[in-house]
C-alpha cells in the first residue's frame, strides 16, 4: 500500500489555505479545527488516487474558505462547510479526470470567498449552497456540462452580489439549482470523431428536404 501524491497535495492545499487565513487574521484560528477534520477525511483514504479533479476541487474549496475567514474572522465558520464539502468530494463518484466538475466547485467557493471579502460576513451563508453545489458536481461522474454550468451560474451570481450588495446573496440558491440541473449547457457535447462522408451517396432518409 502506498500513499498517493494527489492525497498528499490535497492535504497540503488544506493547510496552506488554513494557516494563511490565521496568519492574516489571528481570530480566525478555529478554521484550523476543521482543517484538521478535513485532513482526516482525506488521510483515511490516502492510498486512493484522488486524481487532479478532486485535488483541484479541494484546493478551491479551502482557498475560498481561507479568503472568507482571513478577511473577516466572523466568517471562519464557513470552514465547517469547507470540511463537509471536502468529504463530499473525497468520497464521491467523481472521475479523476473530470476537471470541468472541479472547476465548477472552485467557482462556487471562489465566489463565496470574494463576496465575503468585499461585502462582509453577512454573505457567508452562501457557503451552505457552495457545499451543496460541491456535492452535486462531485457525484456527476464525468458530466462536463454540469461543471461548466456551475462556473457560469456561480460567476454570474457572484458578479451581481458584488455590484448590487450582500442583499442579493440569495442568488446562490438558483445558482446551485441551475448547476445541479445543468441548465445552460445541457446540450453541450464534444464530437468524438470525424466521419469521412466525402464520397457517400444519399439514401432517401438522408436527403434534406
Amino acid at each position: 500500500m502506498t500513499i498517493k501524491a494527489t492525497s498528499v497535495l490535497s492535504i497540503l492545499a488544506i493547510w496552506v489555505a488554513a494557516v494563511t487565513a490565521v496568519v492574516v487574521e489571528r481570530d480566525a484560528w478555529w478554521i484550523l479545527i476543521f482543517a484538521f477534520l478535513a485532513t482526516g477525511a482525506v488521510g483515511v483514504s490516502a492510498w486512493r488516487r484522488l486524481g487532479l479533479s478532486r485535488l483541484l476541487a479541494i484546493a478551491g474549496i479551502w482557498a475560498g474558505a481561507s479568503l472568507a475567514a482571513g478577511s473577516n474572522p466572523d466568517a471562519a465558520w464557513v470552514s465547517i462547510f469547507a470540511f463537509l464539502a471536502t468529504g463530499a468530494v473525497v468520497y464521491s463518484s467523481m472521475r479523476r479526470d473530470a476537471l470541468a466538475l472541479g472547476a465548477g466547485i472552485v467557482a462556487a467557493w471562489a465566489v463565496v470567498g470574494v463576496v465575503v471579502a468585499f461585502k462582509g460576513e453577512e454573505a457567508s451563508w452562501m457557503s451552505v449552497f457552495a457545499f451543496l453545489t460541491a456535492g452535486a458536481l462531485a457525484n456527476s461522474s464525468g458530466n462536463m456540462a454540469r461543471g461548466l454550468s456551475g462556473v457560469l451560474w456561480w460567476v454570474i451570481a457572484g458578479a451581481i452580489v458584488l455590484i448590487a450588495g450582500s442583499g442579493w446573496a440569495w442568488l446562490c440558491v438558483p445558482a446551485f439549482l441551475l448547476t445541479a440541473s445543468s441548465v445552460g449547457f445541457s446540450d453541450f457535447h464534444l464530437p468524438k470523431r470525424i466521419e469521412w462522408d466525402l464520397f457517400d451517396r444519399d439514401d432517401d432518409r438522408d436527403i434534406v428536404r
